[in-house]
């Protein structure tokens, strides 16, 4: 018989909607956003790892995602009505001063937390996550599912590409599944991606930012990364070699140990 994982799932009413997370640990609030049409299940390699770091670990299912109904059935179509979600998510909690860590749409929507809500978080670690992301293109055509009958499989290749190049074809098929269940929802992420822009806003955040990114990640151009930093009153990049799009699934021990590391050299650990 299997050891059962420490981890636990609960339901949390958010203004609302019914909300799906998962939770390990103990310690400093340490709460984790997807990315685009997935889940919490991206980060189940990672979330014990954060808690051996001293994190109290909080991932859950953005709105219209896998086991989290979306806010009045409607999709999100903007990062920031991802990020005023997530903030909810925290009050509904009660969580005093997290961690926010997202990926590739979390990290935008942590860039857009950070901007907004400064004052209510310790620091912000996006991870393939930009002040302003126009690069990925999303015309109308692919704002509607119907339109693009191909596009569960296109996103689901689009995922798998864009991982390292060292990652294991095991990985690669979980990836994969990790895509399939949120397909209505990627199309709204997609178009917030295109369209998030809070460059200009980034020197009002007053806490420690750390933008995590990997080197064979093509979605997320190295020079957009320094823009975003270079903005930042204290904020650094950190890029990583032979790692893609997906850091806390690819290498979750190491970016669990950068989390830990930067979060105690700012005495939050």
């Amino acid at each position: 018989m299997s050891t059962p994982e420490a981890i636990t799932g609960h339901y949390i009413d958010v203004k609302g909607t019914r909300t799906f997370y998962d939770e390990i640990g103990d310690g400093k609030p340490l709460v984790c956003v997807h990315t685009a049409g997935a889940s919490s299940l991206e980060y189940h390699l990672a979330l014990p790892l954060y808690a051996s770091q001293g994190f109290h670990v909080f991932a859950l299912d953005l709105p219209g995602h896998s086991r989290s109904y979306p806010v009045n059935w409607t999709q999100h179509r903007s990062i920031h009505q991802h990020a005023e979600f997530v903030h909810e998510f925290v009050l509904a909690l009660g969580l005093d001063d997290p961690v926010i860590t997202g990926c590739s749409i979390g990290g935008d929507i942590t860039f857009d937390y950070a901007v907004n809500h400064w004052r209510d978080m310790a620091a912000g670690i996006p991870m393939e996550g930009l002040g302003r992301s126009p690069t990925f293109p999303c015309p109308d055509s692919m704002v509607h599912p119907a339109w693009a009958p191909g596009w569960q499989d296109m996103i689901e290749r689009a995922a798998v590409e864009s991982l390292g190049r060292n990652v294991s074809e095991e990985k690669q098929n979980e990836l994969r599944w990790q895509h399939k269940n949120a397909q209505v929802s990627a199309v709204g992420d997609l178009e917030a991606w295109s369209q998030h822009d809070v460059l200009a806003d980034l020197d009002k955040v007053e806490r420690p930012m750390l933008v995590i990114r990997g080197d064979d990640d093509f979605w997320v151009p190295k020079e957009l990364v320094e823009e975003s930093v270079n903005r930042l009153p204290n904020g650094e990049a950190i890029h990583l070699p032979n790692v893609g799009h997906y850091p806390m699934f690819e290498d979750p021990q190491l970016v669990a140990k950068i989390t830990g590391d930067f979060c105690r050299k700012h005495g939050l650990l």
